[in-house]
């Protein structure tokens, strides 16, 4: 498959016309829309087992159900504009764990194949240190509280894995954003913001921002002017590659011809 080229989201809550209308009108070229499913069932501990034996007491199958639901946008799809530009979407998950049994659990899955892009967000520092012993991850969705070490943060890119700052939250109240800022600051005091990804978590065209105004807020967030707009750019392509080499076993690599000029 041919690597899109442009301004990419990688986190879109909901779809519909307007809200691709308007991406469209920004000038994006590839969104990913997301959906989140929470592992709680899926864990160990007393908590859990009593979650999985209220789900067993109303009728549910905990082994033959699969926890991931279909993506909101079943396959890639492709619009094309009147002017032969194209707009890309494609399918994100993103797993809350506490524990790295139930992210196998997830690769497990038969609709988990379905997606493109998978972002798992750990909900302790012991999960944290374990996913990055995967090479299956895209992305890590951390807040500011997370123990984040300049050794794991190196371990992370080397392979590939890059943290998700989501500019969304910002723009829903003050805690909200002082949350995003801290978290911004940790990636930049822990790793140089190397490997960031900046992206809308938008659930309405209101959430959304001109890739313009995006690379503004990045250098607000502690990202260098080239960071910032790598962003929205080469770190996606880089994310997308990573995620066509997973589905086809093989490495994927992207050419780009060289105009010869005498």
């Amino acid at each position: 498959m041919k690597v899109p080229y442009g301004y990419c989201d990688f986190r879109v809550e909901r779809v519909n016309d307007s809200i691709i209308n308007t991406f469209i009108e920004y000038g994006y070229t590839l969104i990913a829309v997301n959906t989140t499913v929470d592992c709680s069932l899926l864990g160990v501990g007393n908590s859990n087992r009593k979650k999985r034996k209220i789900a067993e007491c109303n009728g549910e199958n905990i082994e033959e159900n699969d926890w991931v639901p279909t993506p909101k946008v079943i396959n890639v799809n492709v619009i094309y504009l009147h002017d032969d530009s194209k707009l890309t979407i494609v399918n994100r998950l993103t797993v809350q764990i506490s524990n790295i049994g139930q992210l196998h659990r997830i690769f497990n899955s038969q609709n988990f194949k379905l997606y493109n892009i998978l972002a798992v967000e750990p909900l302790n520092d012991q999960v944290f240190q374990d996913i990055l012993t995967l090479s299956s991850i895209d992305i890590i969705n951390c807040n500011f509280k997370t123990s984040i070490t300049p050794k794991q943060y190196t371990i992370a890119i080397e392979k590939n894995i890059y943290f998700e700052v989501s500019y969304g939250p910002m723009l829903v109240n003050y805690v909200a954003r002082q949350d995003v800022l801290s978290l911004a600051h940790l990636l930049h005091i822990k790793g140089k913001s190397k490997n960031i990804i900046v992206s809308s978590a938008a659930v309405s065209k209101l959430d959304i921002r001109n890739p313009h105004d995006v690379m503004n807020l990045g250098i607000l967030l502690g990202l260098s002017s080239k960071q910032s707009k790598e962003s929205i750019t080469q770190g996606c392509y880089s994310i997308i590659l990573q995620s066509y080499r997973r589905k086809i076993g093989k490495s994927a690599i992207n050419m780009v011809p060289r105009t010869i000029t005498s």
